[in-house]
């Protein structure tokens, strides 16, 4: 059985940390790994870094590590039974992910029935592709990759912090609705208090 569960902001609420924690205790989760790379700086000093790695020692992993794809052998994930996509840049972490192979050991994770979670950027790369990424925030491909295709671990794709970035930017909700008729595709709205759990690509939406 494949599982996943998309966040966009982590175990936000009480209904999230359950979830997440009920499948932690059904894969039996002795080790669990944090991607920290998906952005050039702080990495796992960052504090939503730190506030992730306790919350997992918290739900009774006895081992929480980070591991930093740009730098160290991606290989070592084969060494963990739950993999931690965090939030970030997409385009960063995405980047990464292929130049290290780590997206092919991801699928094979995945495949073998290990626990995939992602936050906001994390969520964003298990999807098919990251192209709404592209349509939205162009300026971001600092490597100016060409080749968006995500993990391919789902087909569900996701915009996390939906409700909170309409406070900055009113045109977010026009411009999502654009590429969702260009593209055919549709677009999961993740506001920071939502989460998706993925068994075998069905989704149970949290809040």
């Amino acid at each position: 059985m494949n599982k996943l569960l998309l966040t966009a902001y982590g175990f936000s609420t009480q209904t999230i940390e359950n979830v997440a924690q009920n499948m932690i205790r059904e894969n039996e989760v002795t080790k669990a790994c944090i991607i920290s790379t998906s952005w050039p700086k702080e990495k796992e000093k960052h504090p939503q870094m730190q506030q992730i790695r306790n919350d997992l020692i918290n739900m009774n992993v006895p081992q929480v590590d980070f591991l930093d794809i740009e730098f160290e052998n991606a290989n070592k994930l084969f060494d963990y039974n739950l993999i931690f996509l965090n939030g970030g840049y997409p385009f960063y972490l995405l980047h990464f992910i292929k130049k290290s192979g780590a997206d092919c050991i991801l699928r094979k994770i995945h495949q073998n029935g290990g626990l995939i979670f992602g936050l906001s950027a994390g969520s964003i790369v298990m999807g098919s592709s990251i192209d709404l990424m592209q349509y939205l925030y162009p300026e971001d491909n600092q490597f100016n990759d060409t080749d968006l295709t995500g993990l391919n671990l789902t087909t569900i794709q996701v915009y996390p912090h939906f409700k909170e970035m309409l406070t900055r930017d009113a045109t977010i909700k026009d411009k999502i609705t654009e590429y969702e008729n260009k593209t055919g595709i549709n677009i999961t709205r993740l506001n920071n208090n939502q989460a998706l759990e993925v068994v075998n690509d069905t989704q149970t939406f949290l809040r």
